[in-house]
């Protein structure tokens, strides 16, 4: 029976070979990906200006001009008071994920000492020609 924290391994071990080898495809898909949110968020932007533009036009009763004029300060604005506090809260979320990238790669490196101070001389000769043979085996094809 295999174990949770096995098959988590697992997962990961196939993962980093999908990565590993599928490099290109990954790629395409995550500028795709990319191009996709900023077209929505583009959309979105379009909605909120027209929208901004209806209510500052009906509200106040101006010409197509000043409406453009109004809209454009007042977004310019909300720009502005938006840049602003992202400026004054990313310094304090660039510490905390420096912090818990470091926690979890010292985890991480701990946990690999102790694997490795657990298995005996055999397993140890035994796992490092494993993995040259696998990053033997993965350059050899991924090169080729």
């Amino acid at each position: 029976m295999l174990s949770i924290k096995k098959n988590k391994s697992i997962v990961i071990w196939v993962l980093a070979l999908i990565i590993f080898m599928g490099h290109s495809a990954i790629f395409d898909m995550i500028l795709s990906l990319f191009h996709g949110l900023i077209v929505i968020a583009h959309y979105l932007f379009e909605f909120f200006e027209s929208s901004l533009d209806s209510i500052v036009e009906h509200l106040f009763h101006t010409s197509r001009r000043a409406t453009q004029i109004i809209v454009f300060y007042v977004m310019t604005g909300i720009s502005i008071a938006v840049i602003f506090l992202l400026l004054r809260a990313v310094p304090g979320w660039y510490r905390r994920i420096c912090k818990r990238f470091v926690d979890y790669f010292n985890h991480k490196i701990m946990e690999v000492i102790d694997f490795w101070h657990e298995q005996t001389l055999l397993l140890k000769i035994k796992l490092c020609s494993e993995i040259i043979t696998g990053i033997s085996a993965a350059l050899f094809f991924g090169l080729s």
